[in-house]
């Protein structure tokens, strides 16, 4: 019995160790060179995530393809070379009549409404809004990245304590064996002690799953192997709440790539439907000739030029001109009225999530220097009056267990509010620097 007693006891401090070990001396190396390297920062991870997504790649192809197109819609229409015979014989020969020629022409059309300035325009605005679909796809990764990366460090952080709760739950164990000892407890109570202690063992298994589970995440996101060992995380930084959200709605509205985006198809639609109008004017077409004709020994025959203008009379296309401005005009309402309902959907998500991380920010303040302070104290009150038999072990019990959940808690309230900040600054941060944090990564 004492032997099986020793061997358990031996197993359970094995499993702490693992909880510390997993957290880390398995982290305190680099993947590459076996060196210690610095913890690992947010910065880092979410260029890594960017680079190595290929949604993110996909919207980058999509948008050199609509910027491509930029240079071709203002582009003139190519000149028409003309080589032909104008006034010859059926016989063939170039000298019976004096009025044969052989031609050499060019003519070009001169697009002097603006279409093509107009329909550049609308091009460029495409290819914009093809831009904030990359920097969208950029900011959805960042959060995810964010995500990732709380998840990681505050499941770390529920497993070392759960190590801390291990020692608590020992001193109880030690505890009520010292009073069954001296016969002032019974066998139950140290049993019930154990319990709580094998209970750790089964919720410390949990947690190591739940910790490699955030680390295949984060290395999947990066690009690196599941099993890549993982630096230790740095703390993340939470930055100062603002009182009131307007800066963020601000922020959100200049640099929101949604938003953005609707914007840039209104210019778009706005820019083809003028270029619609502008097709609808005459079209001039210049063009100009030069004639050679064939000398005889009695007659020298001097070479001719000819000029001329065509203006279209856009009596059937002009309406079919109209009518397109109309339905540009129609498609650019739209964009108009979605981008308003999509800016009172941003303005109120991101004043709930204002509320949200105040609340938050404000509930892991009591927990961390009101509520985690008195349950550490309440136990250790609770620990001395055990020993001198003023305090019933089930009260014990309830105070060592507190802490844990009450740890456990502020752990949670820590990933919820890194999850809000990281889903306010999807909103808010500007998507050029994400270029920039990934030109840093390259160096």
């Amino acid at each position: 019995m004492f032997e099986s007693e020793n061997m358990m006891r031996y197993m359970v401090r094995l499993m702490r160790h693992t909880a510390v070990v997993t957290l880390t001396a398995l982290s305190m190396t680099s993947p590459s060179n076996g060196q210690t390297v610095d913890s690992l920062r947010i910065e880092q991870v979410i260029p890594d995530v960017i680079q190595n997504n290929d949604r993110v790649a996909a919207g980058r192809y999509m948008e050199q393809a609509a910027k491509a197109k930029v240079g071709p819609a203002g582009a003139w229409d190519d000149p028409m070379l003309m080589l032909g015979v104008a006034n010859l014989p059926t016989s063939l020969d170039f000298k019976m009549d004096p009025m044969t020629m052989k031609m050499i022409g060019l003519s070009q059309n001169i697009p002097y409404a603006g279409q093509k300035r107009l329909q550049s325009k609308a091009a460029k605005a495409e290819a914009a809004a093809a831009e904030e679909d990359r920097h969208a796809m950029e900011a959805d990764m960042a959060m995810t990245a964010r995500y990732a990366f709380a998840d990681l460090y505050y499941r770390s952080k529920s497993l070392s304590d759960l190590a801390s709760q291990y020692e608590l739950l020992d001193e109880v164990v030690a505890s009520t064996k010292a009073k069954l000892t001296t016969n002032q407890a019974n066998q139950d109570e140290v049993l019930g002690a154990e319990a709580e202690l094998w209970r750790l063992q089964t919720q410390i298994l949990e947690a190591e799953h739940m910790v490699d589970e955030a680390r295949y995440n984060l290395n999947i996101l990066r690009g690196l192997d599941v099993t890549t060992p993982t630096p230790p995380l740095a703390t993340p930084t939470l930055a100062e709440l603002p009182q009131t959200p307007d800066g963020w709605l601000e922020a959100a509205k200049q640099n929101y790539p949604p938003l953005q985006k609707l914007f840039r198809q209104s210019e778009a639609y706005g820019f083809s439907g003028a270029a619609a109008r502008r097709m609808s004017w005459p079209m001039l077409g210049l063009s100009a000739n030069y004639a050679l004709r064939s000398s005889t020994e009695m007659e020298k025959r001097d070479n001719m030029i000819g000029f001329q203008a065509n203006i279209s009379l856009p009596f059937f296309a002009g309406r079919q001109q109209k009518q397109m401005a109309v339905s540009m005009d129609a498609m650019r309402k739209s964009i108009d009225s979605e981008a308003a309902q999509k800016w009172r959907e941003v303005e109120a998500r991101l004043r709930l999530l204002h509320t949200t991380a105040v609340h938050l920010a404000q509930t892991i303040d009591f927990y961390k220097n009101r509520i985690i302070p008195a349950s550490e104290d309440a136990f250790q009150s609770a620990l001395a009056g055990y020993s001198a038999n003023k305090v019933p072990y089930t009260n014990l019990l309830m105070f060592a267990t507190g802490i844990y959940r009450d740890r456990l808690a502020l752990n949670q309230f820590g990933d919820q509010l890194a999850r809000t900040l990281a889903e306010i600054d999807s909103y808010t941060v500007d998507p050029k620097s994400f270029a920039k944090d990934n030109s840093k990564s390259n160096q």
